[in-house]
């Protein structure tokens, strides 16, 4: 019976943590998203695709390359 009883609630905290863990991940990655270094990643790497359609591609590399610091600092979503 007691055997039975464990397997139950054991089978009731996987079930939990496949519904929470997900739930509590995406939160985390939105707050993540909200912060300083990801506004900036995504302002730098729309500044970097801006400064190739105008054909300025050092200028595009050196914002891209900031952009791609900012990206790992911020441990953003990745856009690029």
């Amino acid at each position: 019976m007691i055997i039975i009883i464990l397997i139950i609630v054991a089978i009731c905290l996987i079930v939990a943590a496949f519904i929470y863990i997900p739930k509590y991940l995406e939160e985390e990655q939105r707050v993540r998203d909200n912060s300083t270094s990801c506004k900036q990643y995504r302002e730098f790497l729309e500044t970097a695709e801006n400064w190739n359609k105008i054909g300025d591609t050092v200028q595009a590399n050196g914002v891209y390359s900031i952009a791609v610091d900012l990206f790992r600092r911020g441990k953003c979503t990745r856009v690029h």
